[in-house]
């Protein structure tokens, strides 16, 4: 075979071969980890209004006693009375690293809302002070049961800071059961 044939073979096998080659799996990527986003114990209150990303929503008399929050020692739920602690913002730590297209699921309930007169129940969650979800509900209500999922247009790693809010007037209870993410695919 002549150098000009031999060259032709080789272009030809290449202008073949090249897209097989190229579309041969690569490693196996593990998927992101999808789970429990929080957990209810590692909760802690924000008291400094210029770290507060809800500070804005507090009113001048609000009040909150630290009995007011606790994990329910039968959910492991985090638990809200706001009789007690009727404007609260917590933070902590996110377990998990979130991206843009992730899912989060927020689940939990409210008792029976009640009020001296009619008012609104309101639930938020920043990451990394970006607000990206919000619950309200009016009072009075019956109980009800929270469970709605959302999609988050941010990434954030592990360890960015997440902080939850409750604010309603009245003797009522809220109760957060989980906070879960499930990674898009």
């Amino acid at each position: 075979m002549r150098c000009r044939e031999q060259l032709w073979l080789w272009l030809w096998l290449w202008a073949f071969a090249a897209p097989l080659v190229s579309a041969c799996p690569s490693e196996p990527v593990d998927p992101p980890p999808s789970g429990p986003l929080v957990q209810a114990g590692d909760w802690e209150r924000v008291t400094d209004p210029g770290l507060d990303h809800f500070a804005a929503m507090r009113p001048p008399e609000a009040e909150c006693a630290d009995e007011g929050w606790y994990v329910d020692p039968f959910r492991g739920s985090l638990e809200i009375k706001t009789d007690l602690c009727d404007y609260l913002t917590l933070r902590q730590s996110s377990r998990l690293p979130l991206a843009a297209g992730d899912t989060i699921t927020i689940t939990g309930f409210h008792d029976q809302l009640t009020a001296p007169e009619p008012a609104q129940g309101y639930l938020g969650l920043t990451i990394d002070g970006e607000l990206v979800w919000e619950y309200t509900t009016v009072i009075p209500s019956d109980v009800d049961d929270i469970e709605e999922s959302f999609t988050v247009d941010v990434s954030a790693p592990v360890g960015s800071e997440l902080q939850l809010h409750v604010h309603n007037h009245g003797p009522n209870t809220w109760e957060i059961i989980a906070v879960v993410v499930d990674p898009a695919i």
